[in-house]
Formats: C-alpha cells, structure tokens, sequence
C-alpha cells in the first residue's frame, strides 16, 4: 500500500482478488479538494507528487482507494437501493482514511487541504442538515472534521455539537467493523455476489447514517383531494435522499433568524444503530415477473362504468329522452382508482381463487399480484394475477418461500396509475431473502416504502379486502403495521412505528 517511486504511486503492485491487475495512468495535480481521484476500473489515478505531508497524506488516500473501493460493482451497490449513493461515498472516505491511518499515514493530522472551516459555516449559514451530516461522516478520520465542525459552530453551535458525535459514531463503528478482519477484504461476497466484501461494512454504516441525515417526520392525515398537508414528509428516515442523495433542507426560519435546531440530538444519536450488525450483505433475490393468461372477466369490468347523466356533448342514450323524467341522454364515466394489491404468496399465507374474486369486487380494474420463491429462484416468483378487468381463471400453485418482498413492493409501487391510487401490501411482515431468516437490515426496506409511499399493509386476505371495502366506500384506511416491523423500527430507528 505504500508503493511509492520518487513520490510517484505504483497503484499496479496492489492486488486485488475481485479485479484485473494492469498498467495504471498516474497523473498529478495540485493537492486541492475535488482534484485529487482514482478510477479502479479505467486504472486511473490522479494525485500530487510534491513533497509534503499533505500530499503523503494524500496519495496514501488514493492508493487505499485503488486497494480496497469497489470497482466493476460499484453501480450494482447503488442499485441495491439499501443506502443513497451520497451515503455510501462519504461512508467509504471515511473507511479509506481509516485504513490509510492504520497502515501508517497520519492523516489525522495532514489529510486536509484548507477549505472545510468555508464549507461548515457555508452549510451552517444554508441550513441543510442532510449536507451537513454527509460531509462530516465524509470528513471523518481525517483533519479536516476539526475544522468543519468549527465552520459549523460558528453559526450553529448545537449543529456542530450534533455533528460531531455523528462522526464519532460512524468512527467507532468503522472500528468495531475492523474487528472482524473483512474492513479491507477485497473478496466475493457469497450472499450478494458483489465485490469487495469489505465494503459490506460500508453499506451497513452508511443506511444508518442515510437515516440520520432524514429523520422521519410525523405522520399527518391526507385532505379530501389526497394530497399531503403542510408539514408531511415525503421521506422517510433511511430512505433514498432517493437515490440521487438530495434531502431537503431543514431551513433556518427568515422571521426569527434563530439557528435551526439539529434534527438528531445525542439522545436520539444513542437509538438509532445499525440495521445489520456484521456487515452482512444480505440482499433480496432477483425478481421475476410472469403475466399470467387473465381469460376471465372480473365482475366489474375495467373499472370504468358509465352512468347516464343530464349534462353532456354526446347523446349517446337518445332514447331515455321520452322515458327519463330527467332527460339523462348523455354518458358520464367514472374510472377505476388504478390501485394494487400485492400479496405474499409465502407458506405462512393463504391465497385461493374465491379470496382474488371478493378482491376483484372490491377493487375492479385494479392490478393483483402475488409472490414467493424456491430456495434457489429458479423460477419465475411474481404472477400478475389480475389486470385491467381481466383474471385468471384460478390461482397458481405457488412455491412457497419468502425472497423478494421488497422487490416486489417495488414492483407493486410502480404499477400505481397515477401519484395517489391506493396500494394494499398483504404480508405477515416476515420478511426475507433466500436461504437466511427475517433481517432487520431488509425490513427496513419494506418499512421505508410502506411509510414513503403510505402503502395499506394489512395481514391476511381477509383483512385486506376489508380495507378494500372501506377504499371504495370512499373511506381511508389506517396504517397498521406487523410486530415484527414495529420491533425493528425500535431497535433500528428508535422510538415507535
């Protein structure tokens, strides 16, 4: 790791057991922020090659890069959705600094290039907390979080408080993760398939910390039109800065001018932990979609009935004229509210051809599905069972395992016709991957969607068609959720679901 020539890195004397090795391009530039990077996959390095601790500092940075970040994989781990891709950058530059420090460079003392004393109070004086955490946790391990977090006191002395034991918390925990000697581990990991194992580590550290920076807010009713009153959050504690890592601001208020108080205290700092303690990467299996043949009309139709009607532009029912005191000769329609029921097809639940029936009469037109796989998914695990006012004629055998629950709430949110048509999540909240047990490190994941998208969750079919009836009643449901959610959310998130 510290294969050097005149101040010159030899990133290609590195091995890596998930990668090629090769001829890399090393190129120099100034020692500034942002300048300073290396591309795994193109074997490319760019850093500064004066003399200077600084630049030691600074190279050792880029070759632990070059050892240990992941490579061909990388957009594979984002696309795993567990944590933003903001959260798991600024995560593994503060798992490389880590590294650098162990292997002998002291970049608690030079690894800082001036700027971050501006950056803290510009980020103070915006008001944006999410940034604020992701560039602390980013600046962790290294000088230049002492000087951040003073940038930050010197407009918000209770965010620079906060921030700082944000940082301390994902330090130990990059220590205790170090313990288990896979923190630099460059191998396969046999329960994703992705590389390098150690960044495992990574993505555990950073859901938590995707959860800091967007806390979930309190739940509020929805008005009559549907739409979120003031005040309700469209995200939700871990979730998705979406996957892009944007987060709202938490914004200083213009009437008092008083510095806005930090959205994680250290009491609550102490409550939210890790979903996944070891670095596992437990992840869901492949979803595979298979449409059913729908031969059978839903009673209901499209969902979309037609009405006689005294107002109009087309006199579709001329001959009510004489027979219809209120002369209704034109059509009206009303379509279908263009929801989705998905159901966990698991062998702890039950699903027959009469429960998809009582489901189509109180949801016409409305897309059901259901899911499970076997223990190697083989086969196709979700089945469209209903669409469009069509079903199938009776309910498949199915194979009876878990797997894919949160890729197929995925797959349910998507099929919503429009922002506000209902989804009914049918599960008993036991959810997992293939071949391991419930984790809370993948419920959290089927909790974030139900609470950002507010999904009906209900536990049996029996239930769920009751919340059906109570939709088209034109009554909204309350939220309900499983034991087992509630009982991770506290000891993930803290307080209650």
């Amino acid at each position: 790791m510290t294969a050097t020539m005149n101040n010159q890195p030899m990133p290609e004397m590195l091995g890596r057991r998930d990668t090629e090795l090769g001829a890399w391009v090393v190129d120099s530039c100034a020692p500034v922020r942002g300048l300073p990077h290396t591309n795994i996959v193109d074997k490319v390095m760019v850093v500064p090659v004066n003399d200077g601790e600084t630049e030691r500092c600074i190279r050792a940075h880029e070759m632990v890069h070059a050892r240990v970040s992941p490579a061909n994989d990388f957009s594979a781990w984002i696309q795993r959705g567990i944590a933003s891709e903001i959260a798991l950058r600024a995560v593994e530059e503060s798992r490389v600094n880590f590294l650098a420090q162990k292997a002998g460079f002291d970049v608690l003392t030079h690894l800082s290039d001036g700027s971050e004393l501006e950056a803290g109070v510009r980020i103070a004086k915006q008001g944006d907390w999410a940034s604020a955490v992701y560039t602390a946790v980013g600046f962790s391990n290294s000088a230049g979080l002492k000087p951040f977090i003073t940038g930050i006191r010197r407009e918000n002395r209770e965010w620079g408080d906060a921030l700082r034991d944000i940082a301390k918390k994902v330090e130990k925990l990059l220590v205790k993760a170090d313990k288990r000697r896979t923190l630099a581990s460059t191998a396969v990991d046999d329960r994703s398939g992705l590389a390098p194992l150690g960044f495992t580590h990574t993505e555990v550290i950073a859901e938590m910390v995707d959860r800091i920076a967007n806390p979930p807010e309190p739940e509020v009713d929805e008005d009559e039109n549907g739409e979120g009153q003031e005040g309700q959050s469209s995200n939700d504690g871990g979730g998705k800065p979406e996957a892009d890592g944007e987060a709202t601001p938490n914004k200083i208020g213009k009437a008092d001018k008083q510095p806005a108080k930090p959205k994680v205290n250290k009491d609550k700092l102490k409550e939210i932990n890790p979903a996944s303690e070891g670095g596992r990467a437990v992840s869901w299996a492949e979803l595979k979609v298979r449409k059913l043949p729908l031969t059978r009309h839903a009673q209901g139709g499209l969902g979309r009935k037609r009405r006689a009607t005294d107002m109009g532009r087309n006199p579709r029912r001329i001959g009510r004229m004489l027979i219809d005191p209120e002369r209704r000769i034109f059509d009206a329609s009303k379509k279908g509210n263009g929801g989705v029921v998905i159901i966990d097809g698991s062998g702890s639940m039950r699903l027959s051809t009469a429960d998809l029936v009582k489901i189509m009469e109180q949801a016409p037109g409305a897309t059901v599905a259901v899911y499970s796989t076997d223990s190697q998914n083989k086969k196709d695990n979700l089945f469209i069972l209903a669409e469009k006012g069509r079903m199938v004629d009776a309910v498949p055998e199915r194979s009876g395992g878990n797997g894919v629950d949160g890729e197929a709430l995925r797959w349910a949110i998507k099929q919503k016709q429009h922002r506000n048509a209902p989804v009914v999540f049918i599960t008993d909240g036991l959810v997992h991957g293939i071949n391991h047990g419930y984790e809370d490190f993948l419920a959290m994941d089927c909790i974030k969607q139900v609470r950002n998208e507010r999904v009906i969750v209900r536990p049996n079919v029996g239930e769920g068609i009751k919340a059906l009836e109570q939709l088209k009643a034109g009554v909204k449901p309350t939220m309900w959720y499983p034991s087992c959610w509630k009982q991770t959310w506290r000891r993930v998130q803290g307080g209650n679901l």
